[in-house]
């Protein structure tokens, strides 16, 4: 993603990571004003000064015009830095004190529709170039996915998925404050001089109550009106019903794996009921070929004792011929003789 592409990368290539503060309200305020625009993703810069404790300070922002804008690339003139810079330098000179922190481009904001958070190679290279710019190369960049509901603050572009929450409890003194009424006074003068087309949207953080009771335009009221809850609840059903049906899925998934468990166990038994068929079909082939060959042992044991009786049966066949042949023999001698 390609952000603020005009502006030169700066030479210095250390640089110290200073703590982030950022304002809770800015990160809801972004979510409002970018999901409606879908999948397109949007870039602003955030305004704050340096505390205290030399903590970077997220207090108000903007997203001006885009001059490129898809999915995963979005882009804005570095004009507008000029213009940041111009409206903090007055609100500083509007209300002098020493103990008053100046007011300045404090971070560099855009949004990754349904993609996370994160920082690619382009916001790398941008997040390089930004800090060069910008005094003592103090910068944060932070990331918001409005689709999703998450985001990022990046201390470093060394550390590309390293990011922290948006956790900032702002305190600001009375004078700090009037500076920073008197930036968000400038910007409204440049919004309404120029066109909402040129400057689209003016976050005022968590001065936004009172901007409102003073009468102030609401850019993001205005856009929450548009539908923007009705766009959280629709993908938010959308993404129930995705986790409700990928749940059913996994429980039917889960349902089937079982069974095919239970498949796999009664097709191991079968198995081996089957290896025991196998074993007895073999064991009684075994003894049909015995018997076979038993059988015809005896087949030829019996032909052999067939042809021996046979045999004895016509010896006493032609025994019996001679017996009746000697009775009748002396029978007849003797009748002849007396003939005779």
């Amino acid at each position: 993603m390609r952000k603020n592409g005009l502006f030169s990368r700066g030479r210095n290539a250390r640089v110290k990571a200073h703590p982030a503060v950022v304002c809770t309200e800015l990160i809801g305020q972004t979510e409002a004003f970018t999901a409606p625009r879908g999948r397109l993703e949007m870039g602003g810069l955030l305004l704050g000064h340096i505390d205290e404790d030399g903590n970077n300070v997220a207090v108000c922002g903007f997203f001006p015009e885009q001059t490129e804008e898809s999915p995963g690339y979005c882009e804005f003139g570095g004009m507008y830095t000029a213009i940041a810079a111009a409206a903090c330098d007055r609100a500083n000179e509007s209300y002098l004190g020493e103990d008053i922190p100046n007011l300045r481009i404090i971070g560099w904001i855009h949004t990754h529709p349904d993609i996370g958070i994160f920082l690619s190679g382009t916001d790398v290279n941008t997040f390089r170039t930004l800090r060069a710019q910008c005094p003592g190369r103090r910068l944060m960049a932070v990331v918001v996915d409005p689709l999703r509901a998450e985001h990022g603050v990046f201390l470093t572009e060394k550390k590309t998925r390293k990011y922290d929450p948006a956790a900032g409890m702002l305190k600001l003194g009375e004078g700090l404050e009037a500076r920073y009424h008197a930036l968000l006074d400038r910007l409204r003068e440049i919004q309404r001089e120029r066109g909402l087309r040129f400057l689209p949207c003016i976050m005022p953080g968590h001065l936004r109550g009172k901007r409102n009771a003073m009468g102030d335009r609401d850019d993001i009221e205005i856009e929450m009106r548009k539908g923007f809850f009705q766009e959280r609840a629709a993908r938010q059903a959308s993404v129930d019903h995705v986790n409700n049906t990928a749940r059913e899925l996994r429980i039917e998934i889960s349902a089937k794996e079982n069974r095919i468990q239970q498949l796999g166990v009664e097709n191991g038994n079968l198995r081996r009921e089957l290896d025991n068929l196998r074993r007895e079909l073999n064991d009684v082939r075994g003894t049909s070929a015995k018997l076979k060959v038993t059988l015809t042992e005896i087949k030829a044991m019996l032909t052999e004792q067939q042809k021996s009786l046979l045999e004895e049966v016509a010896g006493l066949n032609e025994r019996i011929k001679e017996l009746e042949a000697a009775r009748l023999r002396p029978v007849l001698v003797p009748v002849i003789k007396r003939v005779s």
